[in-house]
This record gives structure tokens, sequence and C-alpha cells, in this order.
């Protein structure tokens, strides 16, 4: 009970306290609406009446009382009288503002310590401006009225005329331009940029309006055009039907005429006249006839403008009777100029953490005008070719198609029954000679179709150029979270997959294949679609020229360490620090996730964004991060283990809290792609690689070495193979993205990941608790000059944990060095001599 009776009386203490704020804050506002209705009726003579009033005529309703016109009285006439003619004029209206906004504060129970850096600063602003006036007042011919400026104002202003002469009005000016954009935002860099942003949206607005009123009146000229013609077309039309008629009664008494003759006459008997239907009908077929005929002789003319993105057509040839019917997909529907940029502001506004601009499409190269053509002679050679060859061998083909793509084209073969499909899988060496080709790539069969296909490099390859992929309706229309294009299909379409689905990629490729293109895609169509609150870059560069033109972003997507000098991670000891620090933010995100009881960093988003997570309790809002690697083979050499655990830990865990790795390398062995990496890679894409070994260390199959470079690649989810030729993004695209990027007003610093405490101070010294065998394994290290594990566990027949402590009690004391991965520690200690010496020091300090 009496527990109870506490609870109470806390909580009634506690709403007494607020009771309190709440009429203190309106208290302090009253005082602020009387202060300002005095200031703003103030009276030059009210002062005068007010000082003749003594305390009995403020009884007497006929006294001098009646005569002050402030609406405070004669109280009003004291405070307005100081505050408007001896201090700082009506400027000093600022104070009741001031007062009354602390009141405000102290009503809704703020803490009004947030207002200081704002009072001090409107307190300056009144007294800088009235200055100004009453420098105007003074020297610039104004009326000499101190009403404005007050007394103080004057005074200060003359003063500084008296220093400076003509000099303070620039200085004042200076000040109180400097003091207006601090009232805006106390960062002057991201006001002025905000302003020109600002402006910038403005002008386009105003463009956009000029567009829309030039559309309008281009649409209602050309209605009207269209309506004239319409009326001359009719008007036209009546004509011509009346000249008909008119044409067809002379026909008919011409044709009564003659049979009138016929009939006097009795001549021998003729034919009848034809009908006028008969003749209409006959004209009609000839100039069918005629129309088929032009069309045939304009098929001879051109046959390369038969073969169009939407018609199939078909070739014969003498020699067999297979046809072969030539595809060429249609490609991508191209978007409008504007429409990304007009979708990518809309996002801007949905996220006014800052006021952010995406990269428009204007900053992509445009691809060049005339396109590739399909050369049907050679499509037409290479079925002659494949044929031929496979007629030889005695096997039957009884359909083939050809589907033509920017850098290959397919041939789908439909083999006779009795055909197995290994037998032409046996030949593909002998294709490859006969057709000359650079690489040639069998799919036996073709995945969802009862074919095989041969892909066969084109003789004149297309490049898929980066603008032609983003600026594509699938690419600016789509609600993926992280969407990447990489190119297009030999179907020519955009190839486009979310990075959250993936959820990890893995890209391999030889030297000059294509990786770091790849990677430049993928951050580029990233940079195209995400606002800098949803999305950051960790960057691992150990070639440190690949990803060094992404520094210029990094206060808006890169995220690195607190205490890192560059936020490019080059060293392999940082690049060891960051994956750890993400380790770290990845076991944090999960428990933000599992304090606000949801699955995904989606749904832990959209909660926090509608306020049902507290702040306080270390909730906030989570970006996206994706992990770049740009050479893993590198970090794997001189760190192993260390790189490969939290790669692998963070690959297995990290999917549900928006942490995705992409990472390259130009080596695909297995020492480089370890059997745990590559477990947890479902996604990885392949470029040209040396041999069949790597190729199937990458995608399990091979494939990837029958690649022809400069962005060819094969793409493996586990689900098939897509093969696609790469988009291309050149360097200066990438740094004019950059630049546009770098040059707004974003964040005050990088995101940053968190630190990892060091606990080694909680870790007990190995040299405390000596093993037995340290001696005489000291002795074994130092006559083999060899400082590892294995040669204890020989040597010693003990385990390899014991073996291990052994080695980490010797490299205390000083005999072998540090960890080196895969390769023995070095040996500090040259011979016994100086390990019985050392030995003995160590006893003493035992001692």
């Amino acid at each position: 009970m009496a527990k109870k009776d506490l609870n109470t009386s806390g909580k009634t203490s506690g709403l007494d306290a607020n009771r309190k704020k709440e009429i203190m804050g309106i208290i302090v506002i009253s005082i602020a609406v009387l202060l300002g209705l005095s200031i703003l009726s103030y009276n030059p003579e009210d002062y005068q009446y007010a000082r003749s009033i003594s305390f009995l005529d403020l009884f007497n309703p006929d006294a001098n009382s009646r005569l002050v016109q402030n609406w405070l009285g004669p109280v009003g006439a004291y405070i307005s009288h100081y505050l408007v003619h001896s201090l700082f004029g009506y400027t000093s209206i600022i104070l009741a503002l001031i007062v009354g906004y602390h009141g405000w504060h102290i009503f809704r129970r703020r803490d009004i310590r947030e207002l200081g850096w704002l009072t001090v600063l409107s307190v300056w602003g009144m007294i800088l401006l009235s200055t100004f006036i009453g420098w105007l007042n003074a020297h610039a011919s104004f009326p000499d009225d101190s009403i404005w400026s007050g007394t103080a104002g004057v005074a200060i202003a003359q003063v500084l005329y008296n220093i400076t002469n003509i000099g303070s009005i620039i200085i004042l000016s200076v000040l109180m331009l400097i003091t207006l954009l601090m009232f805006v935002d106390r960062d002057l860099q991201k006001t002025i940029d905000n302003m020109k942003l600002w402006m910038e949206n403005l002008q386009e607005k105003l463009d956009e309006r000029r567009a829309a009123r030039q559309l309008r009146k281009e649409e209602k000229a050309k209605e009207r055009e269209e309506r004239i013609a319409q009326k001359r077309a009719e008007q036209e039309k009546k004509k011509e039907e009346q000249a008909a008629q008119k044409k067809q009664k002379q026909e008919e008494k011409e044709l009564q005429k003659k049979e009138i003759a016929e009939a006097e006459s009795e001549e021998e008997p003729v034919k009848p006249a034809p009908s006028i239907d008969e003749i209409v009908e006959k004209s009609e077929e000839q100039d069918r006839e005629k129309r088929e005929q032009e069309k045939a002789e304009a098929g001879t003319l051109d046959t390369r403008q038969r073969a169009t993105l939407e018609k199939e057509e078909e070739i014969d040839e003498d020699e067999d009777d297979i046809e072969v019917s030539v595809y060429v997909g249609k490609g991508e529907e191209q978007a409008d100029e504007k429409d990304l940029d007009k979708m990518n502001k809309k996002k801007a506004k949905e996220v006014p953490v800052i006021k952010y601009k995406f990269p428009k499409v204007d900053l992509l190269d445009p691809p060049p005008a005339e396109g590739n053509e399909v050369d049907l002679e050679e499509i037409k050679e290479n079925k002659r070719i494949i044929l031929d060859k496979l007629k030889r061998h005695k096997i039957e083909i009884v359909g083939i198609n050809a589907i033509v793509g920017p850098t290959v084209t397919l041939y789908e073969l439909e083999p006779a029954p009795d055909v197995k499909i290994s037998k032409i899988e046996s030949y593909s060496n002998d294709l490859k000679m006969a057709t000359a080709s650079k690489g040639l790539r069998m799919l036996s069969p073709i995945p969802g179709k009862s074919a095989v296909g041969i892909e066969v490099p084109n003789s004149t390859r297309e490049t898929v150029y980066i603008k032609e992929v983003i600026n594509t309706k699938k690419f600016v229309e789509t609600d993926m979270t992280l969407p990447v294009a990489f190119g297009k299909t030999i179907e020519n379409e955009v190839f486009m997959i979310d990075l959250t689905k993936m959820p990890h990629l893995l890209i391999a490729g030889a030297t000059g294949s294509g990786k770091s293109v790849g990677i430049n895609t993928i951050i580029t169509c990233l940079l195209y679609k995400c606002h800098p609150d949803n999305l950051k870059f960790v960057m691992v560069d150990p070639k440190k020229i690949e990803l060094s033109l992404y520094r210029n972003i990094q206060n808006h997507f890169l995220a690195m360490l607190p205490d890192s000098d560059e936020p490019i991670i080059t060293d392999t000891t940082k690049a060891q620090e960051t994956l750890e620090s993400l380790c770290k933010e990845m076991d944090d995100r999960y428990d933000l996730l599992k304090m606000a009881m949801v699955r995904d960093i989606k749904s832990y988003n959209e909660k926090f964004k509608t306020g049902e997570l507290d702040e306080e309790l270390g909730h906030r809002h989570l970006p996206y991060i994706v992990v770049i690697i740009d050479e893993l083979a590198d970090l794997m050499m001189t760190a192993g283990k260390q790189i490969e655990e939290p790669i692998a830990r963070l690959a297995q865990l990290a999917r549900a809290i928006g942490i995705h790795l992409v990472v390259a390398t130009q080596r695909p062995s297995v020492n480089v792609i370890t059997g745990t990496i590559k477990a947890n890679f479902p996604a990885r894409i392949a470029y040209q690689v040396a041999s069949k070994v790597d190729s199937r260390t990458i995608l399990d199959q091979g494939g990837a070495d029958q690649l022809i470079g400069m962005g060819d690649m094969l793409f493996n989810n586990g689900t098939g193979m897509v093969r696609i030729q790469n988009a291309f993004v050149s360097t200066e695209e990438v740094e004019k993205i950059n630049t546009f990027i770098g040059q707004q007003a974003g964040y005050k610093e990088p995101f940053h990941l968190p630190i990892i405490k060091d606990d080694t101070g909680d870790i007990p010294d190995p040299l405390e608790d000596i093993d037995e065998y340290f001696e005489a394994a000291a002795k074994l290290v130092v006559i083999h000059q060899q400082g590892s594990v294995s040669l204890l566990q020989r040597k010693l027949k003990i385990g390899y944990n014991r073996a291990g402590r052994i080695i980490d009690q010797l490299f205390n004391a000083g005999i072998v060095g540090p960890y080196q991965g895969s390769t023995a520690r070095d040996v500090l200690v040259q011979d016994e001599d100086e390990l019985q010496e050392l030995l003995d020091n160590l006893d003493e300090y035992e001692g």
C-alpha cells in the first residue's frame, strides 16, 4: 500500500512540475505580448505626460494619465521610451519576439538551452539593424528621425563613421548579409549551395512551363491544320463523287445510244459491252498486280533493310531446303529525356534530410546516331558452314534460327529426332575452326527449348552505351530498391536485377576483360536511382587508382571509419578493420531489428519513418551499405583468413539488414575464391578468363573461357546462365557524375562505421602460464629456423590448440615474429646461445 502511495505521489509531483512549466510559459508569452504592444504604440509625447503624473493622479479620472496614448498607459510609456527612444528604436520589437519564443518553448516543456545561439544571433541582429538605420539617418539624407534606429543606434553608427568614414556602410552591409545567411543556416557554404539549387529549380520550372506553353501552341496549331485539311479532303471527296456521278451518267447514255444503233442495224451479233462493275474490278486487279511488282523490285534492291527489328526474314538457298529465320530484338523502349530527372526530383522531395539533386541523363555521352546493321551475308555464310560441317559427320539438322545480339549471334539448331546432343557437342572445336571465330560457345541444349545453341561472335560488334540502358522506361519506372542494369542480352533487352535480391555479387575475369567498367556500371546505376540518405558505399581498392574518382562524393555516399584518413580504403590493415567494423554494424542492426520486432531493413525503416520507434532507445534510419572490393586476390595474399572470415560472415548474415557485397578479382583460383566465400555468393559474373578451370571456379561450369572480352560476360544466379554485353561507361562520364554530386551541399561528414573496441586489456598475458614444453619448443624453432604450429605438432607430439598457444607464448617472448597467414613465422633468434640468454632473462622477469 505504501508503495502504491509512493507511485501516486511521484506521478502527482511530475504532473505538478509540468503544470508549473505551462503556467510559467503562459506568463512569459503574456509579458512578451504586453512588451510588443508598448513598443508598437510608442508616442514621443507620452513620456512627458507620464513624468508629470503623481501617485494620486492614477486615481483621478481627469489627470494627465488620460493623455498618455500608449496602449499600456504610463507603464508602457516608460518602457517604450527607454526601448524605442533611448536604445534601438522600433527594432526593439525583436526583444518581444525573443521573449515570446522563450515563453512558447517553456509552455511546450522544451529545453530553452537550445535557444542560446538563436537568442544571441537575434540580439546581435537587432543592434546591427538599428546601427544600419542610424547610419542612413545620419549620413544618407534620410529624415532626421531616430524612431526607427534609436539613440543608441545613431551613436554606434556615428562612432563607426568616425573610425572608418564611408567604409562603415560597407562593413555594416557585409555584417547584415552574413547575419542573414546565419539565420538561414549556420553553414554558409550550404546556404549558398541551397540558394543556387533553389534558383536552378526555379529556372527549370520556368523552362518547363515555357516548353509546355509552346507544346500547347503547337498542338493547337496542329489541330487547326488537321481540321482545315479534313475540310479540304471532304470538299475534294464531294467533288470527286459528283464528277464520278456525271461520268457514270454519260457512260450510261453512250451505252444506250450504242444499243439502239446496234438494234437498228441488223448486222451479225457482237459481244455485249462490259458493265461498270466489271470495269472497276479489272482496274483494281491491275493496280494490285502493279503494287506487288513494285514491292518485289524494292525487296531486291536492299536486302539489309528487310531485316528490321520487328520482322523475320527467310533466306533460301539452292543447295538445301533448310531455312534460317533471322531475328533481331527490338530493344527496350527509350524514355523521354526528362523522365528520369522528373522521377528523381519527386524522390528527392520525399527524403528532406538534405537538399539533394540527382545526376541528370545529360551527363552521359549519347550513343552514335548510326546503328550497326545486320549483316545477312555473314549469317548466311555461318549457316552454310555449320550445316556443311555437321552434314559431313552425318548429323541431320531439321531447322535453324539466328538471333542477332550486340556481340554474338545465337544459332538455334533443331536436330533430327535420332541425333544425340553429345555428338553435336563433341564437334564444338571443329565448328570453331570452321567459322574462324575468336570464341565459339555451345549450349546443349538451350534451357527451356528443344534446340542446341551455338553462339558465334559477330565480325562487327556493337558497343552498348550506359545512356542506352539508363534512359529506358524499364530502368526509369522500376520499383527495385537497388536496381543494377548491367547491359543488353542477345535478344537486345536490357538486363536488370535488384542487388537486394542477389544479395551479394562475385565478379571474376582476366585483366582487361571489363571488370572495372562493370563495377563503374553498378555504381553509376545506383547513383542515378538512390538518395544519399538511403545508400552508402564502402570502397576497398588495393590497386589505389580504380575507385579514386569517387572520393569527391565522400560526404554524400561513402561510409568509413572515424579515424580513417582516406575515404577509399587502399591499405590491407584498414580493409580488415573496416570489414570487422561492418560485422559490428551488422550485429548492432540485428539488435535494432529485434527491438523493433521486424524481419528486414525495409520494414524497419518504414516503422521508423512513421514514428513508431523511439530514437532515445538507439533507433535510427538505416541506409543500405554496398561494399565494393575491387581486388580480392591482393587482400587474400596479404591477410588470408583474417579477411576471409569477416567477408564470409557478412555474406552469410548481412542480407536482412541491408549490407551487400560486390567482390571482384582477376585471379579466380581456389586460393582466392574459397569454398566458404563461394557458397555464400549465389550471384556471379564471369568475364573472359584464361582457362576452363578458372571458368569452373567462378561459374561451376565452362563457358567463360570462350568469351571475347571487352565487356562480354556471363551472369549466373543459380537459375540459369545469361550472356550479356556490359554497358560501357567511360572515365569522363564517371568524373562528370562525381563532380555534379560533389559540388552539392551534402552531409557535414561521411557516414561513420562503429569503432571496434580494443579488448586486449582484459586478455591475460600468455607468459603468466608458460607451457612445460615452452623451452623445448623454443629450441626446436631456433634449430629449424621455422616458427610453425605443424613443426611443434610433429616433433613434440601435441595437439593443434596447444601448439598454437606455445607459438603465441614464443611470440610474446620475442622468439618468433607475428602471424603471416599461410607462411611460417619468422624466427628472431639466430642460435642457441642467444636463446639461452633470452630464457635466462625471462626467468629473472618471472622471479
